[in-house]
């Protein structure tokens, strides 16, 4: 049963993730997932939700920034091709996860998350194109269980020493083979019910405003700040996921 209150706090909920991801790159799933599964839907609806309109972001932001070329695709495919064949092989586990284990899984990697970017670890990883496979086989495996695929690259990438430019492009490009490998998952695994498809159509205006209004602020944003700012969010939102376990 659709219900018009749901479709408008979620479609808050999409506008202010996707404006997170349009600055940064990533954001969507870190921030939707958790508060559409705090106020809104089941972990199982939100992960759905939140990585259809994902791959759609990927691809509009993607096209407006003409970034996706075969060049760059080719420099990081060692990345993109594990965490696409794992986001769809992991489709078979989908029934294992319940709503208990899913706060567990997801409360920790926020609050993970929430430390590497408060305390700026100054480790930084070389010769980065050895973890690829390793790095894009979990976070397509956290995609499909989670829906939250994006924290193992963003902590890796972190430790790179990518300018932002590329630290960004490499986080789109990745996160649209795993959000595809997820979608056809979700669709050969009948995740995909008329309610859901119908939250999905009602959210695109928003995230596409919310994306628009992230890229147009890109330039003005201080990162530090805004790292400051994100860091805060994901420890709220970590905590509270892991206490409503307890």
């Amino acid at each position: 049963m659709i219900e018009l209150e749901l479709i408008l706090f979620g479609a808050l909920i999409m506008l202010f993730s996707a404006f997170v991801k349009g600055i940064s790159g990533f954001g969507t799933a870190i921030f939707a997932v958790p508060l559409l599964v705090a106020f809104v839907f089941l972990p199982s609806e939100a992960r759905v939700i939140v990585v259809s309109l994902n791959l759609f972001l990927n691809i509009f932001i993607l096209s407006r920034e003409n970034s996706l070329t075969k060049a760059n695709v080719s420099e990081i495919s060692t990345l993109m091709i594990p965490g696409f064949i794992f986001a769809i092989a992991t489709g078979f586990f989908l029934g294992t996860v319940d709503d208990t284990l899913f706060r567990i899984i997801l409360g920790s990697l926020l609050v993970l998350t929430a430390f590497n970017k408060f305390f700026d670890f100054p480790y930084k990883i070389t010769h980065v194109r050895r973890y690829y496979p390793t790095v894009g086989s979990l976070s397509g495996i956290l995609n499909t269980l989670i829906g939250v695929g994006g924290i193992p690259i963003l902590i890796f990438l972190s430790n790179t020493p990518y300018e932002k430019a590329r630290f960004r492009r490499t986080l789109m490009l990745f996160f649209l083979a795993i959000n595809t490998g997820s979608v056809l998952t979700f669709a050969v695994h009948g995740a995909y019910r008329a309610d859901l498809l119908i939250y999905i159509l009602a959210f695109v205006p928003f995230v596409l405003l919310g994306s628009l209004l992230g890229m147009a602020l890109v330039p003005r944003i201080n990162n530090l700040n805004f790292n400051r700012i994100v860091a805060v969010l994901l420890l709220i939102m970590g905590i509270s996921n892991l206490f409503n376990i307890l």
